[in-house]
């Protein structure tokens, strides 16, 4: 999948399902072949092997040791010189490179390997005679080229396999190239993408199939929303994904880890906590209009919405009334200017002005301890002993103009009609 977009994160699914980690794409490798002779890796005898259609691998385990220290990419570019040079023009579809050298310990099997000024990648099969290389031509989806500028060209190397433990996989042949000291097929040898990629990729998947559950009014991918947090000392914290819309995700994706191990009961179950038969699932209830995202706007937004708040004392907005009627939208942020109680404390409003936010202002609007009018047609109540000055609150307020999106869907008025007889 080319996205790499998603709604939570491995920490998310560590919250919702502690046990994720036991899942990893690890699979055994099996079909081992011996390319060519045996060779010197320092003192110990090592031989290339080749295992064809293993999948992808961007992690190699034997006998449960990570080998991806071991790891050989295979570049771009030709890498250097092999120490040989071909003694022939190399014809389209030959595998036999006659060499000008003896070859012995400059080119081996599982190298890969290519003729000065050419793309073409060759797999080193065998090298058992001393002046001959056989090679698989147009390895890792190159295409073969004939050798025909010069009898004398030098085979280069792109990668070189030499050392236990070395390895390398062709996502173009989907072949995976291993040196070891042994047949590997008497080791487990186990190959496959690491945990971190898998469950990016898991939680990914997830996010897109949660986006094809929402109904049609949702935009996808969900936005993310300023959320409060009482832990900053701006009111604002960074946008953030609602906690359902995360919540959700996580369950998505452990329903389809469990899949992966056969535990189809246990899928349902996380499955069914997001979407069932019975309508009673997080998406579910959402798309009826039940739930509600931080960013929509519903028939009481035009009471305001307290989003944030930052306060020392104990007075806090218990109450919201009447109905805001400036801009569409606006948020206005309430600030006690004057410590005190009922009667004494005193709080500034700001409000959308100058084509800002909190562009304008509106001072001395004390606190009365009843359902008092802040700004716009929007009225609040304080509650509580007492107010100290900076104390804030920002308030989201919609017009009732604006067009509501989250209109609840779950009641149906019904009237009868009657017929005289």
């Amino acid at each position: 999948m080319a996205t790499d977009f998603k709604y939570a994160s491995q920490s998310d699914l560590q919250h919702y399902y502690s046990a994720f980690s036991q899942f990893d794409a690890k699979r055994q490798v099996f079909g081992w072949t011996l390319l060519g002779a045996t060779y010197q890796d320092v003192d110990t005898a090592t031989s290339c092997y080749i295992a064809e259609n293993v999948g992808l691998v961007t992690n190699l385990f034997i006998d449960g040791q990570d080998m991806s220290v071991r790891k050989q990419s295979i570049p771009s570019a030709q890498l250097g010189d092999s120490g040989a040079d071909t003694a022939e023009v190399l014809s389209y579809g030959e595998t036999e490179i006659t060499t000008e050298n003896t070859h012995n310990q400059l080119v081996d099997p599982g190298w890969i390997i290519g003729i000065q000024g050419t793309d073409e990648k060759m797999l080193v099969i065998d090298t058992a005679s001393a002046n001959t290389v056989q090679v698989r031509r147009g390895f890792d989806g190159t295409t073969q080229e004939t050798s025909d500028y010069s009898t004398d060209s030098g085979l280069y190397f792109w990668t070189k396999l030499s050392q236990k433990g070395e390895w390398t996989y062709s996502s173009n042949d989907d072949c995976l190239l291993l040196t070891w000291d042994s047949d590997p097929g008497d080791s487990v040898v186990e190959g496959g993408i690491d945990n971190a990629t898998y469950f990016d990729q898991m939680l990914v998947n997830a996010s897109m199939e949660l986006n094809n559950l929402l109904d049609r009014r949702y935009p996808t991918p969900i936005p993310k929303y300023t959320q409060y947090d009482a832990n900053t000392t701006h009111v604002s914290s960074a946008p953030e994904f609602d906690a359902i819309i995360i919540k959700s995700t996580c369950y998505l994706c452990v329903a389809n880890l469990l899949r992966t191990n056969n535990r189809q009961e246990e899928a349902d179950y996380y499955n069914n906590l997001v979407t069932n038969m019975d309508g009673s699932g997080l998406v579910d209830r959402l798309n009826k209009g039940e739930y509600k995202l931080s960013y929509e706007v519903d028939s009481d937004d035009s009471q305001g919405k307290v989003m944030g708040i930052t306060k020392a004392g104990s007075m806090d907005i218990i109450e919201k009334g009447g109905a805001y009627s400036g801009e569409a939208f606006d948020l206005l942020r309430i600030t006690c200017t004057t410590t005190g109680a009922y009667g004494v404390a005193i709080v500034k409003v700001e409000y959308y002005g100058s084509d800002k936010l909190f562009g304008s202002e509106k001072t001395d609007i004390k606190v009365t301890g009843g359902l008092q009018h802040i700004h716009g047609g929007f009225y609040c109540r304080f509650q509580g002993s007492s107010m100290t000055q900076n104390d804030l609150w920002e308030v989201e307020v919609y017009s009732e103009t604006r067009k509501i999106s989250n209109a609840e869907s779950g009641a149906i008025q019904l009237t009868r009609r009657g017929y005289g007889i």
